[in-house]
């Protein structure tokens, strides 16, 4: 079993692209990672960049001495604390960015152990046999308002405390990921994607399950999403990230 991958990163209809994503992958060992700078916050792009490369060399460094170690869930928990630390660290050095702030997430994988991360609002969907069956929480009051029984997890789109985040990285403190561990090895016809809330507003998931069962690649996967996407941004949207990975027979 091999993993492929695709990938985009647009800056939408924004001045500045704060998304940033990366991806490791050789054979059925995989490292993917999409982060999201705060919008708000004076540099928060670099919050992302570097974010998501340290969790991507931490990964990489384990993978040459130990690949099975190198995605255990507590191994993926030490990349993103660790990646806190390096955003923190280059934000002491540099008062100008001292609020930036990203979310994170991740999936790691050697086609036997999986294991997801995130915090914030940035997304890790997993989809069997085209079907989805796992999907992360976002850390937001939009979500809080989900698990209260106010609305309905579909409407987190267009509610007004959607963008309002519970957890961020590289805040004065940091705050533990949500780990989340697959109990089977991954098989072909299996599809992780990884997306920014600019991302998954304008697609939904039913439509991201048809488009991986009608797609032979990634790239043709990602594209099909991206043309939903596109026929309903508004003027001005968002920043929008994704990777899709698919598992194939080798």
């Amino acid at each position: 079993m091999k993993i492929l991958t695709a990938s985009l990163c647009k800056i939408g209809g924004r001045d500045y692209n704060q998304d940033f994503v990366t991806v490791s992958a050789s054979g059925s060992n995989a490292c993917l990672v999409v982060c999201d700078g705060l919008g708000s916050y004076t540099g928060s792009e670099d919050a992302s960049r570097l974010c998501a490369e340290k969790i991507k060399d931490l990964f990489e460094q384990v993978s040459e001495y130990d690949p099975a170690r190198a995605v255990k869930r507590i191994y993926c928990e030490a990349y993103i604390e660790n990646a806190h630390h390096f955003v923190t660290s280059h934000k002491e050095r540099n008062p100008k960015i001292a609020q930036s702030c990203t979310t994170v997430a991740c999936a790691i994988t050697d086609g036997t152990s999986t294991t997801f991360a995130h915090i914030g609002d940035t997304r890790v969907y997993f989809f069997r046999n085209h079907k989805l069956t796992y999907q992360s929480k976002d850390h937001s009051l939009s979500q809080v308002a989900v698990e209260l029984g106010q609305i309905k997890l579909r409407d987190i789109r267009t509610h007004k405390d959607q963008n309002k985040l519970t957890r961020v990285l590289g805040s004065d403190y940091f705050v533990q990921a949500d780990i989340e561990s697959l109990q089977k090895p991954l098989n072909a016809g299996d599809s992780i994607l990884l997306c920014t809330d600019g991302f998954w507003e304008y697609v939904y998931e039913e439509e991201a399950e048809q488009d991986l069962a009608s797609s032979a690649t990634p790239e043709e996967a990602l594209h099909k999403m991206e043309k939903r996407l596109l026929a309903r941004i508004p003027r001005f949207n968002d920043n929008y990230s994704a990777i899709v990975a698919m598992c194939k027979e080798d």
